[in-house]
C-alpha cells in the first residue's frame, strides 16, 4: 500500500460572507502576478465548515488475529507505516474553497497585498437566501388561464418553455455523464446544489409570463408568415452580436460596481465553481435586466422589419441557454483554433475557460460570448483550469462497492437525472403502493439488462493514492425478495467482479445492501465460495467485503454513547438476530452487565440471562430506547402504535408509555409515523462523517445513498478501510465480536465519526 505525504496547504476557512473588490480605477486593468497570498478571496466561499476532529496518526502495532478467508476475523497484517498515511484533517480540495484556493489562481495571476489593499468587503445579501418552491408548478401553469383570459395562443408560450428546461435538464446529465461523474476533485458544495436547483428555472418561469403580453400587444413578432423564420433568423444573429453582445458587456461591468453585486449580482457569484444550469441562477431582479439586454436580439429585427416568429426566438432563447450553460460547464477544453493568437476564433467565441476565470476573478472577462470586449477594454484575463492535470489514470480502479436500485424513487435522487437531487434525505413513491412501484422497477430493470449489465456510478479517492467506485447491477427490490432470483442476483454479481478484474485489475470488491442479504447468499459468504470456484477468478487474490463490522462498531458506539445510556435498564431490538444486530447485542452484553435486552423475533439465537424474547411489536413502548436493526411493514407498526396514539402529553411521566427513542440502522432509512406521539423521536444511526477537509475520501461517495454531502454508511466505509489497510482475507458471513473496535479505532484514525444526533 501506498500512501505518500501531502504537503500541508493553507487552511481557507468559509463563512457567509463574500467580497467585492473597490480598486482604483488605475488598478482596475493591472494583471495580479504575485503568490504570496489568497487571503482576498477567503470570503468568496459559499460553504460553512464544520469543526474538525483532530486525527491521530496510526500506530505501528499489529491488530487482530490471523484466521482463514472463511470468518470476519481480521489477520494479522502490520498496519500501514504512520509517515506514509494521509492526515484526514487538510487541505479544502474537495470544496468551493480549493477550487478557489488550488485551482481559481497561478503564480502569475495571483493579487497582491499592495494590490488589494483598497478592497473593501460588503456583507452579501443573497448567502442565507432560501426560495419557498412549494408552488412551482402552479407558477408553471398560471400562464395556461392568462392566455385563456386574454384569448391569446398558449402553444407559443409552452412550447418555448419547455424546451429550453428539456435543453437545460439534457445539457446537466450529459455535464455528469461526461465530466463530473469521474472528476473526484470537483466537488460542489451541497448548499450550492440546494441553492442552484431552487432558482435554476425562475427566469424561464418568467420569461414564459413575459412572453404574454408581447403576444398580446405584439402579434405580428410571434406570428408573422412561416416564409420569413429563415430571413428573421439572420437578422436575430446580426441584432446578437452587434446589439447584445455590447449591451450585455456594459450591463455586466455595471452589475459588477459594488452597489448592484450586493443587491443582484452577487447572487450568481456565490458559485465559485459552476454547473451548466449555473448561468441560470440569478437574483430575481437580475433578470429583469438580462430580459432587456437580450430582449433586442429580436425586437429590433422586428421594429426595422415588422415581422418575426415564434420559432425563431425559442430557437434563439434555447440556444443561447446552450451556449451560455456551455460557458459556465467546469471543463477545460483548449483547442488551438479557440486559443491561438492568430485566430480570430480566440476573439469571436469563448471557452468554458474564459468564463471560469471571470467567475474566479470577478474583475474580469466581462463579456458574454465574444471575448473581443474584454479584449478592446483591456479586462481579458488568462485562465488555466489545473484540477483535471491532477487526477490519477483513468484506468485505476483500487476498489468497486457493489450496490443496486431500491426503488422508483431511487431513481430521481441519481445525478445523472437531477443533480441536484444527489444529496438529502432517501425518498419515497408515496404516490404509489409498494407493490406496483417494485413492479414498475421490476420492469425498468428487465428492459436495463438487455442493454448492459451494471451501472459505473461516481469513482473517488482514497487517501490520495488508491481510487473506488461505485458499480450497481441492474437488479431492483423484486430480485431480493423473491427466492427463485438470488440465483440470478449471486451470478450478476461474480459476473461483474469478473468483468473488473479483466478490464481495471480490480481486487478489492464491497457488497451493499441487500447484496450481502442473509437470505441470498449468506452475508456474502456464497458470492465468496463462487469467487474461489470460478475457473477465472479462483487464483486472482480476490477479496469479498460486507463491512459490516464497521456497521457493528458504529451501532454500538451510537447506542453507548447516548446521554443516560449508562443508567438504562433496558432496550427493545428489532432485527437482533441478524448478524449485526447479533454482534451488537453480544458487544453491549459483555460490556453493560446490567442491561437487558428484549428482542422481537420469533426466532430464538442468543442464549444470556438478561436477554427476553416477545412477539409483540407494541411491547417496544414499555422502554425507553427502541433499536431498528429490520425493516418492518408500516402497518405493523401502524397497529402497534395504535392503542396510545395521541396519548402523549408534554409532561413526559404522565404518558401510558415510556418509549422515547427510535433509533433506526435500516438501509434505507424511512420514517415511522409517529403522528399522535409527540415525545418519541425516531432518528436514523449509524451514519458515518468525513471532514469536508479530509484527504481520506475525496469525490462523490455520498450521493444517491439517501444521505448528507460528506456522509457515508459504515459498511461502505468499512470496505474503503479494508482497500486502504490491504486486507487480504474476506469478511463475510458473521461478524466477528472482537474486530469491531479495531475497525472503529482505524475509521477514526481516518477522520470519521458517528453523525451526531439531534436530540
Amino acid at each position: 500500500m501506498r500512501h505518500p505525504s501531502r504537503p500541508a496547504t493553507s487552511h481557507v476557512s468559509g463563512n457567509d460572507l463574500w467580497r467585492v473588490h473597490r480598486l482604483r480605477p488605475s488598478e482596475l486593468m493591472r494583471v495580479p502576478s504575485s503568490a504570496q497570498t489568497s487571503s482576498l478571496f477567503h470570503g468568496c466561499i459559499y460553504v460553512h465548515y464544520h469543526n474538525f476532529i483532530n486525527a491521530s496518526r496510526l500506530q505501528n502495532n499489529q491488530e487482530g488475529t490471523s484466521n482463514n478467508n472463511n470468518n470476519m476475523c481480521m489477520p494479522n497484517n502490520k498496519k500501514p507505516a504512520a509517515s506514509t498515511l494521509v492526515s484526514a484533517v487538510g487541505d479544502a480540495s474537495s470544496s468551493s474553497a480549493a477550487i478557489l484556493a488550488n485551482n481559481a489562481y497561478n503564480n502569475t495571476t495571483r493579487p497582491t497585498k499592495d494590490e488589494t489593499k483598497h478592497i473593501k468587503s460588503v456583507t452579501s445579501t443573497h448567502s442565507n437566501h432560501v426560495r419557498n418552491t412549494k408552488y412551482d408548478l402552479l407558477w408553471f401553469l398560471g400562464p395556461a388561464l392568462i392566455c385563456y383570459l386574454l384569448n391569446t395562443s398558449i402553444f407559443p408560450i409552452y412550447a418555448i418553455g419547455i424546451a429550453r428546461i428539456i435543453s437545460t435538464r439534457l445539457t446537466l446529465t450529459l455535464h455528469y455523464l461526461f465530466f463530473d461523474k469521474d472528476n473526484y476533485l470537483n466537488k460542489l458544495p451541497q448548499k450550492q446544489l440546494e441553492r442552484e436547483g431552487d432558482d435554476y428555472l425562475v427566469g424561464t418561469i418568467l420569461h414564459v409570463y413575459a412572453q404574454i403580453p408581447l403576444q398580446v400587444l405584439f402579434p405580428a413578432m410571434f406570428f408573422s408568415d412561416p416564409s420569413v423564420i429563415v430571413i428573421s433568423a439572420k437578422r436575430t444573429l446580426i441584432a446578437h452580436i452587434l446589439l447584445v453582445e455590447p449591451l450585455y458587456y456594459a450591463a455586466h461591468r455595471w452589475l459588477h460596481i459594488p452597489e448592484n453585486m450586493k443587491s443582484m449580482h452577487g447572487f450568481h457569484h456565490l458559485s465559485i465553481s459552476t454547473l451548466p444550469s449555473t448561468s441560470l441562477v440569478q437574483n430575481f431582479h437580475e433578470h429583469f435586466v438580462y430580459i432587456a439586454v437580450f430582449g433586442p436580439a429580436f425586437f429590433a429585427p422586428f421594429a426595422l422589419y415588422w415581422e418575426m416568429h415564434w420559432t425563431v426566438i425559442g430557437a434563439y432563447l434555447v440556444l443561447f441557454d446552450l451556449i451560455n450553460a456551455y460557458g459556465h460547464m467546469n471543463i477545460k477544453y483548449r483547442h488551438p483554433i479557440f486559443t491561438s493568437k492568430y485566430s480570430p476564433f480566440q476573439y469571436l467565441f469563448y471557452t468554458p475557460e474564459f468564463h471560469l476565470g471571470h467567475h474566479a476573478f470577478f474583475r474580469a472577462n466581462y463579456a458574454l460570448f465574444m471575448p473581443i470586449w474584454d479584449h478592446m477594454f483591456g479586462s481579458w484575463r488568462e485562465y488555466k483550469k489545473t484540477d483535471t492535470d491532477k487526477l490519477l489514470p483513468a484506468n485505476q480502479q483500487d476498489f468497486v462497492f457493489i450496490g443496486h436500485n431500491a426503488g422508483l424513487a431511487h431513481f430521481l435522487t441519481c445525478p445523472e437525472w437531477d443533480v441536484y437531487a444527489a444529496y438529502g434525505p432517501f425518498r419515497t413513491f408515496k404516490y404509489l403502493p409498494y407493490s406496483v412501484e417494485f413492479l414498475f422497477c421490476n420492469l425498468i430493470g428487465a428492459f436495463c439488462r438487455l442493454v448492459m449489465s451494471c451501472y459505473t456510478c461516481s469513482r473517488y479517492m482514497i487517501n490520495e493514492t488508491l481510487i473506488g467506485r461505485v458499480i450497481c447491477i441492474c437488479r431492483t427490490p423484486i430480485d431480493y425478495i423473491n427466492p427463485k432470483r438470488y440465483s440470478l442476483v449471486n451470478k450478476d454479481i461474480v459476473k461483474l467482479i469478473k468483468s473488473q478484474h479483466m478490464n481495471y485489475g480490480t481486487k478489492c470488491f464491497g457488497l451493499g445492501n441487500l447484496n450481502k442479504m442473509k437470505q441470498v447468499n449468506d452475508g456474502g459468504q456464497l458470492i465468496s465460495d463462487m469467487v474461489k470456484a470460478d475457473p477465472y477468478l479462483k487464483d486472482k487474490d480476490i477479496r469479498v467485503w460486507t463491512g459490516d463490522t464497521m456497521t457493528a462498531a458504529s451501532v454500538y458506539h451510537q447506542l453507548s454513547e447516548l446521554p443516560g445510556f449508562d443508567t438504562l435498564d433496558s432496550i427493545f431490538f428489532v432485527g437482533a438476530n441478524g448478524k449485526i444486530g447479533n454482534a451488537v447485542c453480544k458487544h453491549l452484553l459483555s460490556t453493560k452487565p446490567n442491561l437487558k435486552i428484549r428482542i422481537y423475533s420469533l426466532s430464538h439465537t442468543l442464549d444470556h440471562p438478561n436477554v427476553t424474547y416477545t412477539s409483540d411489536l407494541a411491547d417496544l413502548l414499555n422502554h425507553k430506547v427502541v433499536v431498528l436493526g429490520k425493516q418492518l411493514s408500516p402497518r405493523k407498526y401502524a397497529k402497534a402504535l395504535a392503542p396510545f396514539r395521541g396519548a402523549s402529553s408534554k409532561k413526559q411521566e404522565l404518558t401510558p408509555y415510556k418509549c422515547r427513542m427510535i433509533l433506526d440502522y435500516t438501509v434505507p432509512y424511512i420514517p415511522i409515523n409517529l403522528t399522535g406521539f409527540h415525545n418519541i423521536e425516531h432518528h436514523q444511526i449509524a451514519v458515518l462523517e468525513t471532514s469536508p477537509d479530509s484527504n481520506f475520501l475525496k469525490g462523490h461517495f455520498d450521493i444517491g445513498f439517501g444521505l448528507e454531502q460528506h456522509q457515508i454508511y459504515p459498511c461502505h466505509a468499512g470496505c474503503i478501510i479494508n482497500t486502504l489497510y490491504d486486507r487480504d482475507t474476506d469478511e463475510v458471513g458473521e461478524i466477528c465480536v472482537k474486530d469491531m473496535m479495531t475497525m472503529w479505532k482505524r475509521g477514526q484514525e481516518l477522520g470519521l465519526r458517528n453523525r451526531p444526533l439531534k436530540l
